[in-house]
């Protein structure tokens, strides 16, 4: 049952969604056809212009759009004016709430991977990982790998946008145990939780930092490529432990029932 669960679910949330991501990829392909065009003739020199900022308008909502459509579709369709129906769908509340976190867990991958593929269709060259290179290096000293720096830059986020909505959905089953100020308590528990989250993440950056012995203190702070390297692992690793954690809080407290009065 959870197919199927997880079948509804992506059809009503990629009914739009689509044509962002694809949408994002084709103005890649365009602008990038028109800046060549453009280098000889005037005309599409300004067309490029025009079409880089439905470019850029598609991929910053190919990542935003999925964010926000996913945590307004779990607090939708498990609190809202669908929740009727979900709730009496033959399903347990473990599928469902699997259903929710598998979705939009994959429809933030997906718009991602969107993106990933405009930009190289959009910016990629011979020298893109050398540029990429040169602009990290005012702040990471020695060789380091441009490719496997960018890789982990992009995880990083990702894993961040995970934790984001993993904190918003546990936020969100927490407020609507309550009866009354529920938007707002939504917000106030996601504000507290996001701190907590980013405290913690605070805390092992400090400790990274003083394991490799680096001097936080100084105004001109630069790093080493395993100190920089260090640093972003440990945000994907606390972001996850953060993702999880939250996934399985909010899974245990909706199983203990849903008030959708």
């Amino acid at each position: 049952m959870l197919g199927k669960l997880l079948k509804y679910d992506f059809r009503k949330n990629m009914r739009w969604l689509w044509i962002l991501f694809v949408g994002a990829i084709v103005a890649a392909g365009i602008t990038r056809g028109l800046v060549e065009l453009g280098k000889s003739i005037a005309f599409f020199k300004v067309l490029s212009i025009l079409f880089d900022s439905v470019f850029y308008a598609l991929v910053a909502n190919s990542l935003i759009q999925p964010f926000l459509r996913g945590f307004m579709d779990f607090s939708k369709s498990l609190y809202g004016d669908e929740s009727y129906l979900t709730h009496t769908l033959p399903v347990t509340k473990k599928q469902i709430i699997n259903s929710k976190y598998i979705t939009t867990f994959a429809e933030l991958l997906m718009g991602f991977a969107s993106v990933i593929i405009a930009i190289l269709i959009r910016f990629a060259s011979p020298t893109f990982l050398q540029t990429i290179k040169y602009m990290l290096s005012a702040v990471v000293t020695g060789e380091f790998s441009a490719l496997l720096a960018l890789v982990l830059m992009i995880v990083l986020v990702i894993v961040e946008f995970l934790m984001f909505s993993s904190i918003i959905n546990f936020s969100i089953v927490m407020a609507y145990k309550s009866n009354e100020k529920k938007v707002l308590k939504s917000f106030l528990f996601t504000a507290a939780f996001a701190a907590i989250a980013m405290t913690v993440l605070s805390v092992a950056m400090v400790i990274m930092f003083v394991a490799f012995g680096v001097d936080i203190s100084s105004s001109t702070l630069t790093f080493t490529a395993p100190v920089f390297f260090g640093i972003i692992i440990t945000g994907i690793v606390v972001y996850l432990l953060f993702t999880v954690l939250f996934y399985f809080l909010a899974k245990k407290e909706f199983g203990k029932g849903v008030n959708v009065d």
